[in-house]
């Protein structure tokens, strides 16, 4: 654990977040990739880096790195992440305004966990979503790996809500959403993106980590819903 703390306390320096950066841009022009999926790239690292460290600021270019994304996932025919991309867009308006709305003079937010309650009802929301989606993925829109993107579109999705109320347990589901996107990316050739993904694995390990930290010391304060 206390390995685990060290290399999370690695990952929430500036440093490391430069140094991944630079590693997307450099891959990114040696291998050819698109501006746009540089672009997302890098700011999707930024957006997770601030996240992890608890900055509202995060919500700026957690806007930016999902328009980047919905362009990116249309013009590929992946359409579930499409509709997350928009949705995301909207979850990110709303976290800035409930964590402006619900921050201290300090400007921090309380972290909160779910309840027992909550984590079955959730649980059951995502597998009916991911059914239903993974349906219509298949059936109507003959989507490309349509049960893997329903997935990580559900994941992403109710990530994102858990996100903007500031629940721990959000980078759980980033953690697993990242674990699918290495293997989306790689089926699509988003190599650029797949370190990205990588990068964005280790900062949801390490922002599992810092946001359990504070919810144990703020009082394990706990939702339903």
């Amino acid at each position: 654990m206390n390995f685990m703390k060290k290399c999370a306390n690695y990952t929430c320096s500036s440093i490391f977040v430069i140094a991944s950066c630079a590693i997307c841009l450099i891959v990114g022009y040696i291998i050819g990739s698109s501006p746009i999926e540089i672009f997302a790239s890098v700011m999707g690292i930024i957006n997770v880096w601030l996240l992890s460290k608890e900055k509202v600021s995060n919500f700026i270019f957690g806007i930016i790195t999902v328009l980047a994304y919905l362009y990116i996932y249309y013009k590929t025919g992946l359409y579930a992440l499409a509709i997350l991309a928009c949705c995301q867009v909207g979850f990110n308006m709303y976290g800035w305004y409930y964590w402006v709305k619900n921050s201290d003079k300090e400007a921090n937010v309380v972290t909160s966990g779910l309840t027992k309650k909550g984590q079955i009802i959730w649980s059951a929301v995502i597998l009916i979503a991911w059914a239903v989606w993974g349906y219509v993925e298949i059936n109507i829109l003959h989507a490309q790996n349509a049960i893997l993107d329903s997935l990580t579109a559900v994941l992403g999705l109710v990530a994102q809500y858990w996100l903007s109320k500031k629940l721990y347990e959000n980078w759980i589901l980033w953690i697993l959403s990242n674990l699918l996107f290495i293997i989306i990316y790689i089926l699509n050739g988003y190599y650029v993106m797949l370190i990205l993904v990588v990068i964005q694995l280790i900062l949801s390990i390490a922002g599992l980590l810092e946001w359990h930290s504070s919810y144990k010391e703020q009082g394990e304060n706990k939702l339903t819903l």
